[in-house]
């Protein structure tokens, strides 16, 4: 090296953190874009709005309006209604209770089985009926009529033969998400761009390659879809069942406090009901984000992002 060559940089130990700098920067402001502090700012405007409307009992007064001598709006009487408060003393009383979180876990594991058991079974049947057409055109008429079956109507039956025990709910989830998920996936199989399975086929994939490939591929969004909503009504198919019958669960204890016109036990059961529905919905949101993570502009898990 000449002596009019300039003299490489002294390591510091600073060269990585400057060098780190612009991308943490970068970081942050992506994270604050994904945050979307504008969105967030009015959702958290609106519960506190619905909040003090609820606490100063403004939603329970009605609203003298009649639309087709049906009154939507209707005043409410005090024994019909609970507030905040009244719903925060069952919490607190109720936090302790070891019936509560067996009530709780029975529920839950109603909810989750129905769901497990209904959406694979209608994931593999989605799949098989719209890959193999002619399997559609024979079974396809059966299961559109099946659909039409009133699904709540089947309940005092899988009532008798299930008997009132945890089965009869599961039975119940399972038939309802099934047709939630079976439909909409058989659809997404035949609405896959038969350009890309031209194109596979011409590049020499088998069918095997091209079902994992293109038609897997092709369907998850459509999947996710049905799957966020199977979660919802697999909730609300067990605490249907519940209320039928059971020994355990939040739907019988919620029914129960109906009767006995305990409103804030029965306002804070069905807040739990829906933190639940929305606990599978977010789990569904996390993975649907993970397996998708390849469609960039696509905003997963939409109940139950923040």
């Amino acid at each position: 090296m000449s002596s009019s060559d300039p003299a490489p940089p002294a390591d510091t130990g600073q060269g990585a953190t400057l060098d780190t700098v612009p991308e943490s920067a970068t970081l942050w402001r992506w994270r604050i874009r994904q945050l979307d502090l504008p969105v967030q700012l009015i959702r958290a405007a609106v519960v506190v709005g619905l909040y003090f409307l609820w606490s100063s009992r403004a939603l329970f007064k009605g609203v003298p309006i009649t639309v087709f001598g049906f009154e939507p709006l209707p005043e409410v009487k005090d024994i019909f209604y609970a507030v905040p408060s009244e719903v925060w003393d069952y919490f607190t009383a109720y936090y302790h209770d070891l019936l509560f979180w067996k009530d709780l876990w029975v529920t839950v594991q109603e909810a989750f089985w129905g769901f497990a058991l209904g959406s694979t079974a209608g994931l593999l049947v989605g799949l098989t009926l719209g890959y193999f057409r002619r399997l559609q055109k024979i079974f396809g008429p059966f299961l559109v009529f099946s659909n039409a079956v009133p699904k709540i109507a089947l309940a005092p039956i899988l009532i008798l033969w299930y008997g009132i025990d945890m089965g009869s709910k599961i039975a119940l989830a399972t038939v309802i998400v099934f047709f939630l998920v079976q439909m909409p996936t058989t659809a997404a199989v035949g609405l896959v761009d038969p350009d890309l399975n031209i194109l596979a086929t011409t590049m020499g994939a088998t069918q095997v390659q091209r079902f994992r490939k293109v038609i897997i591929p092709g369907i998850m969004p459509a999947v996710f879809g049905a799957l966020r909503l199977a979660a919802i009504y697999s909730m609300l198919a067990v605490v249907f069942g519940e209320f039928l019958a059971s020994k355990r669960g939040l739907g019988q204890r919620l029914l129960y406090s109906v009767n006995q016109f305990n409103m804030g036990s029965a306002f804070a059961l069905m807040i739990v009901l829906a933190l639940i529905a929305l606990a599978l919905n977010g789990l569904i949101g996390l993975v649907e984000r993970r397996v998708l993570k390849w469609q960039s502009n696509r905003e997963g898990g939409q109940v139950v992002s923040l």
